[in-house]
Order: structure tokens, then C-alpha cells, then sequence
């Protein structure tokens, strides 16, 4: 059964560097929006210092996020940054901004803006499930399910965005001349029906039947590879 938003149905982006995120949002969103971002502060903003150097061209030129243009200034005036190192506190942050953003927002405004409509973006929110006990179905679509009711209370449009770093293939399943570590495709990693007592730290087979993370995301946005 699908849950997709009847207003603005939300996206599930193919995974960006933290700039890359940041950059999105600050040319696709209409004021105001909010970009949760599934760490603390300081591991984003070192995330986005190793974004930026590894972008960076070799004639010394500043990365473009690092100009401070016009349309940068006055755009990233109007978006909300939350920081969520936990479960516990992406939940309490949904929970409350559904009671409180929604009601700041007048339909009338959005409407000047066309067809385009504030973002709700999320960064990092099924890698923030791995290693806990709620890293199942069960698990991922409370938390998706709070995240949309979000998005729809305040009528602005859901997106989703994991780090590529976060799903890097682990070093010991590379074989020996392999020099890149290529991301694993975050929509076919399994995960169980139900959440798990224990919090696993590493890969391992499920006990039981299993769904891919692609078919969860699926019931609740549009994948966009």
C-alpha cells in the first residue's frame, strides 16, 4: 500500500556529498525551508570541509559554495538547519515541528511561488537507523511516517538524501587491487520485518524474511536514481 503525500509527493534522491546537499537546497527550495541533517554538527561541517577540498579545482579557484553570490546570501537566510544525532531526537524534531511549522505557513504565500514549494530535506536518515535495533521495516517507516505527516502538515515537499561516505563498501570486501571503495546501493540493502533487540555494529545475514530499503522508501516517495 502506498503512503505517498497528496499534496507534494516526496523525493528519494540518489545519495550527495554533504556540498552537494547543501547546494541543492539553496537552488530548488522555496522560503522557508528546513534541511535535517542526521549527525551532529560537527561531523557535517567536517563532511562539508572534505567535500569541498576533494571538489575543488586545481587552479585554486574557492568552491562556488564558498562565494558568497547574491542568490547564496539571500537564500540561505531563509533555511532552517536542525541537527538530529539520534533517533530519539529526529523523532522528537518531527513530532514537534508538525505542531509548530505547520501553522506558520500561508497557503496564499505558497502560492506566489508557483509550482515550486518549501522543502522538508532530510540528510543521512536510513544510515542513521544502521547499527541500532530499529534498523528494520518496522523501524524505518515510523520514522518515515513521521517525516511525511511532517512534510504535509506544512505543506512543503519531503526529500531525501543519504551521504555516499556512509555506505562505502568496507575495505575487507574489496579484494586487493581494488583502489576506489565504491558505495553499496542503499535501495537493495535488506533489512528485517521487525526491529531486533540487539544493535548490530556490523553486516551480517538476517534471521527470517527480509525487504530491501527500496521497497519502504517506496511506499512513502519517488526514488530518483
Amino acid at each position: 500500500m502506498s503512503h505517498l503525500s497528496t499534496n507534494h509527493p516526496g523525493l528519494a534522491l540518489a545519495p550527495m556529498d554533504a556540498v552537494d546537499i547543501i547546494e541543492y537546497v539553496l537552488q530548488n527550495h522555496v522560503a522557508p525551508t528546513t534541511m535535517i541533517v542526521c549527525s551532529s554538527r560537527e561531523q557535517f561541517l567536517e563532511k562539508v570541509q572534505m567535500s569541498i577540498k576533494k571538489q575543488e579545482s586545481s587552479d585554486c579557484m574557492p568552491h562556488p559554495l564558498l562565494l558568497p553570490t547574491i542568490h547564496q546570501l539571500a537564500t540561505s537566510r531563509t533555511v532552517n538547519i536542525a541537527f538530529v544525532p539520534t533517533l530519539p531526537h529526529l523523532r522528537a524534531y518531527l513530532s514537534s515541528f508538525t505542531a509548530e511549522e505547520g501553522l506558520q505557513r500561508d497557503p496564499a504565500v505558497l502560492a506566489k511561488s508557483g509550482s515550486r514549494v518549501s522543502l522538508l530535506a532530510v540528510y543521512g536518515v536510513l544510515n542513521l537507523h544502521h547499527c541500532t535495533t530499529e534498523y528494520s521495516v518496522q523501524g524505518l517507516s515510523r520514522s518515515l511516517a513521521l517525516a511525511v505527516e511532517a512534510a504535509d502538515a506544512c505543506r512543503m515537499q519531503l526529500v531525501l538524501v543519504e551521504d555516499p561516505g556512509d555506505w562505502e563498501i568496507e575495505t575487507s570486501e574489496l579484494n586487493d587491487e581494488a583502489e576506489a571503495r565504491p558505495a553499496r546501493d542503499v535501495w537493495k540493502e535488506q533489512v528485517p520485518i521487525l526491529n531486533s533487540s540487539i544493535a548490530l555494529s556490523d553486516d551480517r545475514a538476517w534471521a527470517g524474511r527480509t525487504v530491501d530499503i527500496g521497497a519502504i522508501v517506496r511506499k512513502w516517495c519517488v526514488i530518483k536514481h
